[in-house]
This record gives structure tokens, C-alpha cells and sequence, in this order.
């Protein structure tokens, strides 16, 4: 006699969905290599995974001639729908090392998409979060108006009283930090984010460079920029960045010139090395 437990499906649909949806969209290049590898598709140039299961996974491979549905059995059947995380990850392994070297043309599309990332970045700048460090090595992390000179640093305007004010004017070192919204990111652990080591220095309200970048201030913020203007405990720093670290998503970071955000190189063309071997993220 069937009870509810032996009918019920291996993996809960939502939890089915999650894989499938989560391998399209962050593994794509593992999906690829599980079709080229354990599928003998070798020429596939794009894969899609439709199911899986307890056995197995069931992927289709667009080839010029329409598009191929196979079938990839696991090295041995589920236990439970837990261990599909820990198997995805072994078969993506053993996969990646039996795949040749990845095309130029995808390493090129991974640059623009990272070259992209930047620029949005850099296009939405209003404000920047601000890593700074007391004498006594004590971090603090706060939000700074900020806008972007023609020199590459970052120009803040910042109040007197606030502790990272006196930080910067005791230290000299600052971190500026970037980050994707939320609401624009397709998965939250991967937003895009650029970091910059910075050198701060006071900028005096008698120097020029203080009019040009209040003006700059006042443009992009407004009346309010107006009224703190003349709050004479308000400072100006100049934050000179040093080569900052873009992520663009997962295992793809870039290291950024700072006068030339589009200037990129990979840190790492391998991606992420866990201590376990872990190759795509939790399943």
C-alpha cells in the first residue's frame, strides 16, 4: 500500500525550480560542460537545464540542426534531495577539467559585461560607503555625498563632527565602496561592487579645486548642498584611489584602473577555489 511519503515527487517543485533556475542563470558554463562532457556533445555552444531528479538531469543543447534533448544519469542515484548540491558540484568539476580552453570570444563577452558593470557603477554615483580607520586602528563605515573629478579621485563633503572626518584627517586612508542596488540585482551574494584603497587629503575652501567640486556637489544634490555649503565645520576631502577590485558577479573579479574604469584585468581566470572543491554556488 502507497503511503503519501512514497508518492510524493523526489525534489518539492519549489525546490526543483530553485536548482534549475539558479544552475541557468549562475552556471550556465557548468550546464555547458555537463552536456559537452557526460553528453558527448562536444560542438554544444549553449546548454539549458530542464529537469532533475533523483537519477539524473535532463538538459537541452540548441545545435544548428534544432535543438537536442539528453539525458545525464548521476554516478549513482540520490539518497535525498540534499545531496543534489554536493553531486552538481563533483560533475561540474570533472567536467570543467575535460573541457578545453574557453574561447576568446566568451572571455571578450565576460570583459564587456564587467566593463558594463563598471560603468553603471559609475554612472549612478551620488553617494559612496565610506571605510575609514581611527589612530587606534578602530574601522568605522559611514555614507559620504561624493562625485567624481576629472583626476580620477573622489571629491566627499563631510562634517566636522562625524568620526569619519577625523579619521580621515588623522589617517590619510580611506576605502571607497560601490555596490549594486538591490532591487537591480538577479542574485543578491553576486551583486556588482567596486572597492578603492584611497589616500585622503583636505581640500581648503580657498582653493580652487574646492569650487569646481562644491559646484559639482550642488548640481548633483541640490538645495541641501546649498544650505551645508556654508556650514564652515563642513571639510572637503580629495580621496585618491589606488587599483580598485570590481566583482561583477560570481568568480568574475577584475582589477580597475583608477583613471580608466574600463581598463580591466582578470585576478583570477579559474574562478573560486573553495577548500571543499566547491565549483558552482549552493544549489
Amino acid at each position: 500500500m502507497s503511503t503519501a511519503t512514497e508518492s510524493a515527487p523526489f525534489f518539492p517543485a519549489a525546490h526543483r525550480d530553485r536548482i534549475v533556475g539558479h544552475m541557468n542563470e549562475d552556471h550556465a558554463d557548468a550546464v555547458l560542460n555537463y552536456v559537452r562532457h557526460f553528453g558527448g556533445l562536444a560542438n554544444a555552444t549553449a546548454a539549458r537545464l530542464d529537469d532533475l531528479d533523483r537519477q539524473g538531469m535532463s538538459i537541452t543543447a540548441p545545435l544548428p540542426g534544432g535543438d537536442i534533448p539528453v539525458r545525464i544519469a548521476y554516478p549513482k542515484p540520490l539518497d535525498t534531495a540534499a545531496d543534489a548540491h554536493h553531486v552538481l558540484v563533483e560533475m561540474a568539476m570533472t567536467a570543467a577539467k575535460a573541457a578545453p580552453a574557453a574561447p576568446s570570444a566568451r572571455k571578450d563577452d565576460a570583459f564587456a559585461r564587467a566593463r558594463e558593470a563598471a560603468s553603471a557603477l559609475r554612472e549612478n554615483l551620488k553617494t559612496v560607503i565610506l571605510g575609514t580607520v581611527s589612530k587606534e586602528g578602530l574601522p568605522d563605515a559611514s555614507v559620504a555625498p561624493a562625485v567624481l573629478g576629472a583626476d580620477g579621485a573622489f571629491y566627499i563633503y563631510v562634517s566636522g563632527l562625524s568620526l569619519h572626518t577625523r579619521n580621515l584627517a588623522d589617517t590619510g586612508k580611506a576605502s571607497v565602496f560601490l555596490i549594486q542596488d538591490e532591487s537591480a540585482a538577479k542574485q543578491l551574494l553576486a551583486r556588482q561592487r567596486l572597492t578603492f584603497p584611497a589616500t585622503a587629503t583636505l581640500v581648503p575652501r580657498e582653493e580652487p579645486a574646492f569650487a569646481t567640486h562644491m559646484s559639482a556637489l550642488k548640481a548633483k544634490f541640490g538645495p541641501v548642498m546649498e544650505h551645508l555649503e556654508g556650514m564652515v565645520d563642513f571639510r572637503m576631502f580629495r580621496l585618491e584611489p589606488s587599483r580598485g577590485r570590481l566583482v561583477s558577479g560570481f568568480g568574475q573579479a577584475y582589477d580597475v584602473d583608477p583613471l580608466d574604469w574600463n581598463k580591466l584585468s582578470h585576478v583570477n581566470d579559474t574562478g573560486h577555489t573553495p577548500a571543499h572543491g566547491h565549483a558552482p554556488h549552493k544549489a
